[in-house]
């Protein structure tokens, strides 16, 4: 599957099983998906359910939305699985019990997992649900991993830490999927994947690289703050968009700098502001330097001027 939606709702009922066992092979890898115990009969009840899907890359990702079911990745779908990919679902909704390699995991909405399609697994949900899959090249992931049979069946809190950057950047990226150009798309599958394998517990040198991801993230989003300090949206949210991460991750790459992101802003207009003060050629007023600059008015110039220059943006006018 690279791009597209499918849903049962334009289905005869009675066809409505076949229809999404296909849909969820395709869209995910051989699974045979059978209602829970006490759903009843599919075949004269049908099954609701819908996916959208798009590929970044070589990471394909998906959005799924149904009811309660139980999936299965048995030997024999082993068997017909033509890729050795990794599956990432994040939670959107509902929740998933999911077990694979001798682990049993409980996923909430907010959380996600790891399954491998290379071996067996079964995910169980109770109720009805929605989550984000994205399929990530096996090899490519593991080889990025300290510990690869540690990963799978194993619930990550999408609330905290790292977790919480891999589940933010997960709706980042989908939200972002029919944006992305090739080359985009490429550095945000190989920028994914590092991450991912971070928060899974990576190698020193994965680990170095990620720091070295991050610290070029920060140099590219402070050049892009300097280029639209005065005619762009730099509310938080619109610039992770514009770099496809999430707002956390975001803040979280002026963690280690002086300055958080709002005062790194900040720092830059105080500093546009005294080139202004200090060019003999300037004549206009503190008012007009302070609305050009995106200051609110006089006393948030001169705030803004003593908390980082340690004086008054009158000091700085010629005599």
């Amino acid at each position: 599957m690279t791009s597209g939606y499918w849903s049962t709702r334009d289905r005869p009922v009675r066809e409505q099983h076949a229809y999404w066992r296909e849909v969820v092979c395709d869209a995910f890898t051989p699974l045979v998906p059978l209602p829970q115990p006490r759903a009843g009969d599919w075949a004269s009840q049908g099954v609701a359910g819908w996916v959208r899907s798009r590929r970044v890359a070589d990471v394909n990702c998906a959005e799924i939305a149904t009811v309660g079911q139980v999936n299965l990745h048995g030997t024999r779908e082993v068997a017909r699985t033509a890729e050795a990919t990794v599956f990432v679902n994040l939670q959107l909704a509902g929740s998933c019990v999911g077990s694979q390699g001798g682990r049993t995991c409980h996923v909430p909405a907010g959380s996600f997992a790891l399954f491998d399609a290379t071996r067996p697994f079964r995910l169980d949900y109770a109720g009805d649900w929605r989550s984000l899959s994205f399929r990530v090249p096996r090899d490519r992931l593991m080889s990025l991993v300290a510990r690869p049979d540690d990963v799978t069946a194993t619930t990550v809190d999408g609330s905290r830490a790292l977790g919480a950057v891999v589940a933010g950047t997960m709706r980042s990226v989908w939200d972002a999927v029919e944006d992305l150009g090739d080359a985009e798309a490429r550095a945000v599958s190989s920028g994914f994947t590092t991450l991912l394998a971070t928060a899974c517990g990576a190698t020193d040198e994965v680990r170095g690289a990620g720091r070295t991801l991050a610290a070029s993230l920060y140099t590219s989003v402070c050049t892009h703050l300097q280029d639209n300090l005065r005619n762009g949206d730099l509310a938080a949210a619109r610039v992770a968009a514009h770099f496809g991460v999430s707002v956390r991750t975001l803040h979280n790459v002026f963690r280690d700098s002086e300055h958080t992101y709002a005062q790194t802003i900040t720092k830059l207009r105080v500093d546009a502001c005294a080139r202004g003060l200090a060019d003999p050629a300037c004549r206009e007023s503190l008012t007009a330097l302070a609305a050009r600059w995106g200051f609110f008015d006089l006393s948030h110039l001169n705030r803004a001027f003593r908390t980082h220059r340690g004086h008054r943006p009158a000091d700085l006018r010629p005599a």
